[in-house]
């Protein structure tokens, strides 16, 4: 079977895509309307069983046109996760057989596949340059409804976190070998990324010096200026170097480094985030300390600079490694989409099927990339909003997420239930996400084997006020409570939970900003609740 177009079966509405696709390929394959009308029925009664018993279920629309068989056949195959889907085999299925001409039901380690054949008359006139031209044909159409749209855009979304994990991966590999602490920075002061340098020289990982401000690792009495430093050039916009000593972990010792920070900034000029290195410098400060202090060493002063110009250019070079490994990512994206686009636009019927391939599969994982690249930029600028508390119910912030995830929580018949919450002091907007991301895992790790069930209430201790979400899904273990909300921290596959890793990290983040704290408690296969604390300031 050559494959033609493929459609993911997750809920109700992807029967009109079915319904719509099988009736092109028919109508491209010069069938009847009526034998299109019947190929169609027969596939959606089959898409419709999956999707009502199954899970993780796919259609693949294709023909059967092998040279020595002169006979061609139109194929339905859908393939599907659910192993005791053939216990459920109920009239639809067999209404869909006496439909068509072929049809075959197979059960694997993975799953069922169903097969279904429809003859295709005068079948010696379709040969490959025409199979090739239908599979173009479904390449390049339009969406057919918002649905599909969002459908494949997520597709798309899927396939670039695939790709961003990738290349993250390969970044800290890179920066890792290093031998200096290369780090990412918001205009707060809060570390974005650090490679391993960091905590092998500190002890402490990123979060944790972000959480103390840096304060045990840097002298006290020159903690206050080193941050006046930091917010003179924040507020200059201008890059800067600084020696600073730092504490070793292991030996207690205070460490002499230079600090080198510059501003990644957009088209436009805006700072994004800034982007440093810390290379250890303690014995070229050692040594002109000395130096100073004894005159008697004057002509090793001579050969002690020549060296250390040499050391300034190795930091120099290691610098502009730095800068270039961990650069504005958004600039070369925005030229692989326009190339890649322009290349999609003028250049398609020149290009082979493998290269097109790998043409779409480049400008997915572009758009893949910068949707990241603007989760994060967004997670970054939580606290840099004018914001303002505005008194604001709860319930109306809890009805609105769930309006947003209405496709999810339909996809997993999840029953959704949220008690009475109150009106309290809050910034909407940050509140409001952090509504929708809690509730969209609770619906996104659900167990197979029963539907999502999600409550939402409130409790309220003394001066504060617990939100609590509640769910039925498959739970975790708690001493990976901290990991989990941190940045691209990830307790299941991709494979099977999708995600970027920055939802929980958000969460807290919003808890912070509303000067609030948000924990969790599970078990694995028990279901997980998520606690907000919050000051309850009517």
């Amino acid at each position: 079977m050559q494959e033609i177009t493929r459609i993911t079966l997750e809920t109700d509405m992807d029967l009109v895509l079915v319904h719509k696709r099988t009736m092109k390929l028919g109508e491209l394959a010069g069938l009847s309307l009526a034998s299109q009308t019947t190929f169609a029925t027969a596939a959606s009664e089959v898409a419709r069983h999956v999707i009502e018993y199954g899970y993780n279920a796919v259609l693949i629309l294709g023909i059967r046109a092998d040279i020595k068989d002169p006979e061609k056949f139109l194929m339905a195959r859908v393939l599907d996760h659910n192993i005791n889907l053939t216990e459920k085999i109920h009239e639809s299925m067999v209404y869909a057989k006496k439909l068509v001409d072929r049809f075959s039901l197979e059960q694997t380690d993975k799953g069922i596949e169903i097969t279904l054949g429809f003859k295709i008359p005068g079948a010696h006139k379709i040969i490959s340059s025409r199979i090739e031209q239908w599979i173009s044909s479904f390449s390049v159409e339009q969406p057919i409804s918002p649905y599909d749209e969002i459908k494949r855009k997520n597709r798309l979304l899927q396939e670039l976190a695939e790709k961003l994990t990738n290349s993250e991966t390969q970044y800290r590999e890179v920066t890792n070998a290093l031998p200096l602490i290369i780090f990412s920075i918001n205009e707060e002061g809060e570390l974005l990324y650090a490679n391993s340098w960091l905590k092998a020289f500190t002890g402490f990982e990123a979060h944790e010096l972000n959480e103390n401000k840096w304060k045990p690792v840097i002298r006290e009495e020159e903690f206050a200026f080193a941050w006046e430093f930091w917010w003179q050039h924040v507020a200059e916009k201008t890059p800067f170097k600084r020696e600073l000593e730092l504490k070793n972990d292991s030996t207690g010792e205070f460490i002499w480094h230079l600090i080198s920070v510059t501003p990644v900034t957009d088209e436009i000029g805006e700072v994004l985030y800034w982007t440093g290195s810390m290379v250890d410098i303690h014995a070229q400060k050692v040594m002109e300390q000395t130096m100073r202090d004894n005159k008697e060493l004057k002509e090793m002063k001579l050969l002690l600079e020549e060296k250390v110009g040499e050391l300034n250019r190795s930091n120099q070079e290691l610098e502009q490694f730095a800068y270039a490994a961990s650069h504005d990512l958004q600039e070369p994206l925005r030229k692989i989409a326009y190339y890649s686009d322009y290349l999609n636009k003028h250049y398609a019927e020149l290009i082979d099927e493998r290269g097109k391939l790998y043409l779409g599969n480049m400008m997915s994982a572009n758009q893949r990339m910068t949707q990241l690249i603007h989760d994060l930029l967004n997670f970054s600028r939580i606290y840099r909003e004018n914001l303002h508390l505005v008194k604001t119910d709860l319930n109306i912030l809890a009805t609105e997420a769930m309006n947003d995830l209405d496709l999810a929580i339909k996809a997993k018949h999840a029953q959704i239930e949220v008690s009475q919450l109150p009106v309290i002091s809050v910034y909407p907007m940050q509140m409001r996400q952090l509504f929708q991301n809690l509730i969209s895992n609770a619906v996104k790790f659900s167990d197979d084997q029963r539907a999502p069930s999600v409550k939402v209430y409130a409790e309220t201790i003394g001066n504060v006020v617990q939100l609590i979400f509640e769910d039925n899904g498959v739970g975790f273990e708690e001493k990976y409570l901290d990991k989990m909300f941190s940045l691209f921290q990830r307790l299941h596959s991709r494979e099977k939970y999708a995600g970027t890793g920055i939802g929980l990290a958000m969460c807290k983040k919003i808890a912070d900003l509303h000067n609030g704290t948000i924990t969790a408690s599970s078990q694995p296969g028990n279901g997980a609740k998520f606690i907000l604390t919050l000051p309850s300031v009517a």
